[in-house]
Formats: structure tokens, C-alpha cells, sequence
């Protein structure tokens, strides 16, 4: 690993460059970082221990090797969160909003009728 490291534009914490990556998070905030070419480390080949099996007569398969992008699955999924947290917010907002407005029409209902049977109570005080 290089002695060098990427300070992080959000917080500005140190980090280490993870051998064979050209992006990572921070480790201190989560920020994606891209690391620059210059202080990219090459990752260690990996050594099979065992050999892969072949039947005579067959040429051997290679094995898939699922490649995963953490920040760009975060990237992808992060519209998504959003839209969710602002959905949560919204019934939260209204969760508290509705049952003040509920009450404020039943007392602005009780009030007109109130108001309205008033004429005829004056009439019949005097």
C-alpha cells in the first residue's frame, strides 16, 4: 500500500487507497472518493489452491466472477432512498396536519350553527 493518502473533501479525514480500487468511500464519513491514478494501488492476483476439474475430451468453463460496484449500486439505489425518506416525511407531516384540520372544521361547524341560531335567541330575549 502507498504511504501517500486521499484526504476526503467532505470532512477531510486521511484514507488509505484499497489495493485494485479506483473508487472507495471514506472511512470516517462515507463520502465516494475516486482515487487519483497516481495513488492507486494494484491488487494482489489471487492463487487458485485448487485446480479446477476438467473431464477428458471437455474444454474447462471459466468461472464467473461476480463484479459488485458498491458506490455505484449506492449511486443507483440513492433516488430511490430519497423518494422514500421525502414519502416518510410527507406522512408524518400529514399524520399530524389532518387531525388539527379535522378538529378545526368540526369547531368552525359548531361556531356557524351557533352563529346562526343566534338572530333567533335575541329575538326571543326581548
Amino acid at each position: 500500500m502507498s504511504n501517500e493518502t486521499i484526504p476526503c473533501p467532505a470532512c477531510g479525514g486521511p484514507n488509505q487507497a484499497i489495493p485494485g480500487a479506483a473508487r472507495m468511500a471514506c472511512t470516517f464519513c462515507g463520502t465516494n472518493l475516486t482515487i487519483p491514478e497516481e495513488l492507486r494501488v494494484k491488487a494482489a492476483p489471487r492463487m487458485s489452491t485448487t485446480p479446477p476439474r476438467v473431464t477428458p475430451g471437455t474444454t474447462p468453463k471459466p468461472e464467473p466472477q461476480p463484479t459488485v460496484d458498491t458506490p455505484d449500486l449506492l449511486r443507483k439505489a440513492q433516488p430511490i432512498a430519497l423518494g422514500a425518506w421525502n414519502a416518510f416525511a410527507a406522512w408524518t407531516w400529514l399524520r399530524r396536519l389532518l387531525p388539527g384540520c379535522l378538529i378545526a372544521l368540526v369547531l368552525l361547524c359548531l361556531a356557524c350553527l351557533a352563529l346562526g341560531g343566534l338572530p333567533f335567541l335575541l329575538r326571543s330575549i326581548q
